[in-house]
């Protein structure tokens, strides 16, 4: 695979999932956008005290930062910006959850999207999820990410409702640049050379970003059919602006993608939206250091979210 970026869904993928058939299904009630499109934690009411959310954010942090390429270990997010396209529901749902997500990424600092932009996050609900991803991976199988080639018949094994694909790249410098102001973008893959740290020809890791670069994200609309649509497009919002390491267990601190996970939270109110903690994680997630490597930046993220909520619940601010 060479290093040039190539668009992602042909056309003949977006027909699979744009059928007639997928196209008149509704999930839930139109949908409900669960509260503002800013990310500013709430006071939450009987609140635990600062050392217990300290520890609760590291954990929350521990479990949802991915860093999905082992030759740098940084925690992944986005650089450019989020353009959406939904398929599948009827348009006013599709178009809720396109706003949505390109909303919030506005409001974490990333650039606004153009309206004739190409989408990098596609996000297919359809009643054949599987169907979908074997398609997907005969006809563009770099959509299930990094090292897609060696373990491509399980990456693309549809397990969960909502289930989402990564493409990351790694931002750094070229030893030969054509544009020494412009920095070298390359698609992690086994193919691909990495690109360089500070300074030429000297191999460190410093000054290396990862960011994300698509996310294919397949809904099985028989699995969600009731679900609400506002709840739905909350979780895709934690599902595309950052790469959770798992879906699976409750979250130390309540979270919008607990709703779907194996096993419910005893003792919790599912959440209808994004929660105060989800709010201070994408906030803290996107003013961390982005060159960060993982430990540093679990830390950085975590006192960033933990002083966000304790703040947010002090009296008097």
């Amino acid at each position: 695979m060479s290093n040039r970026f190539v668009p992602f869904l042909t056309a003949s993928v977006l027909t699979l999932v744009a059928s007639p058939a997928l196209a008149q299904a509704t999930v839930g009630q139109p949908a409900r956008l669960a509260g503002p499109t800013e990310l500013a934690p709430v006071t939450v009411q009987g609140a635990p005290p600062p050392k217990t959310i300290q520890r609760q954010t590291f954990d929350f942090v521990q479990k949802n930062a991915a860093t999905p390429n082992p030759e740098i270990e940084q925690i992944t997010r986005w650089r450019d910006p989020v353009c959406v396209q939904v398929l599948g529901l009827p348009d006013d749902q599709d178009a809720l959850i396109k706003t949505r997500i390109e909303d919030v990424a506005t409001s974490l600092g990333l650039p606004k999207v153009h309206t004739d932009c190409p989408a990098n996050v596609e996000i297919l609900f359809t009643d054949q999820p599987q169907a979908m991803m074997d398609a997907v991976w005969k006809r563009r199988e770099q959509l299930l990410g990094y090292y897609h080639r060696h373990d491509g018949v399980r990456l693309k094994k549809v397990t969960r409702p909502i289930q989402a694909w990564y493409v990351t790249a790694t931002l750094g410098e070229s030893a030969y640049p054509v544009d020494p102001a412009r920095p070298l973008e390359v698609v992690d893959d086994p193919d691909n050379l990495m690109p360089i740290g500070c300074g030429i020809n000297h191999n460190f890791t410093a000054c290396l970003q990862s960011v994300l670069k698509n996310v294919l994200v397949v809904a099985d609309k028989k699995a969600l059919e009731g679900k609400d649509a506002g709840m739905l497009s909350d979780y895709l919002v934690m599902l595309t602006l950052a790469q959770p390491k798992t879906l699976d267990g409750c979250n130390a601190l309540p979270s919008v993608v607990d709703v779907l996970a194996t096993s419910a939270c005893a003792g919790r109110e599912a959440p209808d939206g994004l929660t105060p903690s989800d709010a201070a994680y994408l906030t803290a997630l996107y003013k961390a250091d982005p060159e960060g490597k993982k430990m540093a930046a679990e830390g950085d993220i975590a006192n960033r979210m933990a002083r966000i909520l304790i703040k947010a619940n002090t009296p008097g601010r």
